[in-house]
This record gives C-alpha cells, structure tokens and sequence, in this order.
C-alpha cells in the first residue's frame, strides 16, 4: 500500500538509483575481467505505464563499445528505466537449450540411420551371397551339363567311328591265300609307264592316325617290359606298340626307337608294289602274286629281291663308278623317301634282306655292298611304332585304297591251326611264322596276320589279332627286339602274345 502511495516522480527516482548501481556494477565487472564480451548494452526501454511522461528526469547515457573496443554512449531516454525493470522482474523458466536438445536428438536420429543402414547392409550382403550361391550352382550345372553334352557327342562320335571302323576291317575268318609253284623267274617285269615312274611318289596316307594315348594299354605294356626283364633280357634294344582297333587308343615302350627289323621290312614292299600297280607304273597285280606271296607267306628273300628291284627300277650288280652309281642308289632311296615324306619319320628300307639264291649272293655284293658299305647311307630301321601304324592302315583300308589293302591283309593272313603252322612247316619254305612267334600263343579260333623277321641277332614281328567273338578284342601289337637274347628266346612272343589277348579280352594276371 505504502509503494501505491508513492508518486510516480519518486518512483522514477527510484529506478534511476538502481540503474546507477546496475551501471556502476558493470564498469566494475569490465575492470576486473577485461575478457568479457564487448558487446553494446543496447535499450530500448519503453514507458513502463502508458501515458506517464517524466517531466523532471534527466536523459541517461546509453553505454556500448565499438569494434575498436572504445566506449561510447547514446542518450537514453526515461521511458527506457520502465521496461528495464518490468524486464528483469519477469521469472525465467529453466529449462534445457536448444542446442542440447538438438544435440541429443540428432544422436539419437543418428544411431537410428545407423542401425537401419547396418540392417539394409546386412539384408544386401544376404542378397549378394545367395545370388552368388545361385550363380555358383548354375555355372557348375551348366558345365556338367556342357561335359556330359560333349561327352555323349564324343562317345556318340566314337561309337560311330568304330562301328564304320569295324565295317571296313576284314571279312572273317581270315585265311591266308594258297601258296603258289614255285618260279624260276630271275626278274620281273620293268615299269610300264616311264614317265610316271620318274615322279616323285608319296604314300597316300600322309599324315599319322589321331591315336589317343591309353592308360590301361599302357598297364599291358609295361607287364609285358616286367615279363621281358624278369627273363634277363635288355630292354635298350626293345621296341613295343600296341594299338587298340576298337578304340584308336595306343600305347607303347620305345615305340619311337628305330631298330633293325629283319623281314618285317617287306611289309612296307609289298605297300609300295601295291601303289605303283595302283598308279598304273606297274603291271596289273597277276604279274607280282606269286612273288607278292612268296615274299610274305614265306618271308622269301628272292622274291623280296625282284619285288624292290621292280619298284626303284633297279638292278643289283657290279660295282659302279660316278655318276652311274648316284643314279641308281637315288632310285633305290626312293623307296623309303615314299614312306618318310607322308610322317614315316627316319625310316630306312632300301637296303635288301640276305641270302639270295637266284643271285647267289649270301651277303651283299657289288653295288650293293657299295651301298652297304657307305657311312653316309643308313642299314634298314624302322620302329615298332612305324610298323603298327602301317598294319592299321591296312586292316582299316586307308593302305593305297581299298581294294588293294583287302588284298594285303589276305597276304598277311596265318592259320593258327596246329594241323597248318606245325605239321605242314613245308608250305613255308623253311620260314616258320608261327612257330616261337605271337601266333604260337593266341587261340586258334581268332583272325591273325602277321609279318614276322627273325636273324641271328633279333626276333621282330607285327600282327593283327581280332577274335570272332562279339565283344572280342581287336588290337595291332608290334614287338622289335634287336638283340641275340631275343633271338634265341622261342617261349618270350608266345608268353607275351597270350598275356596281351588275355587282358584285351578283360582277364586278370589271376584269371
């Protein structure tokens, strides 16, 4: 009651004391702490009660600072001493700041993106991986798959290779021709066709079989090497190939060594008489049966003489000088050059086998042994490889053509039968083929042809065996041994002749 009753002049009064404290409180805090924020102490203040104008009071100084930290001052006016009180009498709330507030709400929304980012992460990466499982899961499906295609194509294109294979091998049973009288022939005919004689000529078959290479023919040959080496043979001078027909798998020992091979070379003749008669350089094939015959049936010596004369148009003689003699070992090169230009690699076949009766010559004479004796020419060698892949050519028809490799096999045919090969030895002209040979180990009721050479310092021979029943197997096996323990080995080709039909025809060691 006692402050309604004072006047509105001693109320400004009053306000004017306090603010001279309130004004003298700050200089006092600038003084002591001259780090405070210099910032201008800015009113406004405004007539506390409409209405009520102060007649007597005096204009108050507005104290602010500058940014030069100066202190200035702006009058003000009385008006501004009410609102200043009205303004510091008004209670404040307490409460938090804004920027806290904020604060913790954006952490608060930042843990939350967090853990929602983390969740979208985690849900993507289980996306990702069983996509890729998938992808996994197909490629692999998809490359079985492809295998198994491939695969049955392959089969499928193998079964239809063999079974044309199979169609173009000989008739069965194979017999071997009858062997014709004997002649007194001491030449045959000479080319016919000059012209084409003094072509080069290649053998049709120029490139080697796509022969895929076999474990489980590889396991057979190695036993046969164990068998050889368990007899104390060498293995240095050896030589196998084994071809399975049915398949076009091979596998061998040595197959690439090149040895000596005895009569076997006749073989490789009677392929190079056959293209010439086919060429039409030589005579119609009547004129070299008997020859062709005896040369093989009964690895004739004579025979084999006239036949390697008629092809190389050459002669044996006496010794010759110059140009002459070039001339005629040029020809005579040219029988191996036939094989050697279509993948025959190495192979020397010029040289001829001994004795020859009609020539009387036991060992080479003339120009031959001028041949024989030069060290720039090679002696005969082969491999057991070159043999089998020749054998193959003819039982499958690729030798010349057809008609002409029917022919061959029939030459090359044996009887296994006890009756043929052991009682009437006679018909072979003093050659047994059989006899310490693979047809001596091999059932009699199966198709054999063979070339066989034996010498004093060797035992070789290539042969085709294909037994007559259904799922019987079908193979071509080539052994080379160019050493004297093979040749007076009669049990090793019969012992590894059986063991190879046995496990071709499936037959364990056991069985």
């Amino acid at each position: 009651m006692q402050e309604r009753s004072q006047s509105p002049y001693q109320q400004l009064a009053d306000l004017e004391d306090k603010l001279n404290l309130v004004s003298e409180h700050i200089q006092r805090l600038r003084q002591e702490n001259g780090n405070l924020p210099q910032k201008a102490l800015l009113f406004s203040p405004k007539p506390a009660i409409t209405g009520l104008k102060p007649e007597n009071s005096k204009p108050q100084q507005q104290v602010s600072w500058d940014k030069q930290g100066n202190k200035s001052q702006s009058p003000m006016k009385a008006d501004d001493f009410s609102r200043l009180r009205l303004e510091r009498a008004t209670p404040r709330k307490r409460r938090h700041s804004s920027n806290y507030r904020d604060l913790a709400n954006t952490s608060y929304l930042r843990n939350r993106r967090y853990r929602q980012r983390a969740k979208k992460n985690y849900q993507l990466r289980i996306v990702g991986l069983v996509l890729a499982a998938a992808t996994v899961v197909w490629i692999i499906i998809s490359a079985i798959s492809s295998v198994v295609q491939s695969f049955n194509r392959h089969q499928t294109v193998t079964n239809e290779q063999s079974t044309v294979l199979l169609q173009q091998l000989p008739s069965t049973p194979l017999l071997p021709p009858d062997i014709p009288p004997r002649t007194n022939a001491i030449a045959l005919p000479t080319p016919i066709n000059s012209n084409l004689e003094e072509t080069e000529l290649v053998y049709n078959v120029t490139t080697p079989h796509n022969l895929k290479p076999s474990q489980q023919l590889q396991g057979i040959v190695d036993e046969m090497v164990q068998l050889i080496q368990s007899r104390k043979l060498p293995t240095q001078p050896l030589s196998i190939a084994l071809i399975n027909v049915k398949t076009g798998e091979i596998s061998g020992f040595q197959q690439n060594t090149l040895l000596y091979p005895a009569s076997v070379v006749k073989m490789f003749w009677m392929v190079s008489v056959f293209d010439e008669m086919h060429r039409g350089i030589l005579p119609n094939e009547p004129v070299y049966s008997a020859d062709l015959n005896r040369m093989i049936q009964q690895s004739s010596n004579d025979a084999a003489s006239r036949l390697v004369d008629a092809v190389t148009n050459t002669e044996s003689g006496y010794f010759l000088r110059g140009e002459k003699y070039d001339k005629w070992a040029n020809k005579r090169r040219k029988i191996s050059e036939f094989f050697s230009k279509a993948g025959y690699e190495g192979i020397a076949i010029y040289q001829k086998t001994y004795p020859i009766a009609y020539l009387r010559h036991k060992i080479p004479e003339g120009r031959d042994l001028q041949m024989w004796n030069d060290p720039k020419e090679l002696k005969n060698q082969i491999s057991s490889e070159h043999a089998a892949r020749l054998m193959y050519e003819i039982v499958t028809g690729k030798a010349v053509s057809p008609e002409a490799s029917a022919k061959m096999i029939q030459f090359l045919a044996r009887d296994l039968r006890l009756s043929s090969w052991r009682e009437n030895t006679a018909r072979f002209g003093g050659f047994n083929p059989i006899r310490g040979l693979l047809g001596q180990g091999l059932p009699a009721e199966v198709d054999f042809a063979s070339k066989a050479g034996w010498t004093e310092t060797g035992r070789h021979e290539v042969a085709f065996v294909r037994s007559r029943e259904e799922d019987g197997p079908i193979y071509i096996l080539a052994i080379l041994g160019a050493d004297e323990a093979y040749s007076k080995d009669w049990q090793l080709f019969p012992m590894l002749s059986r063991m190879v039909f046995d496990r071709m025809s499936g037959k364990t060691s056991e069985q």
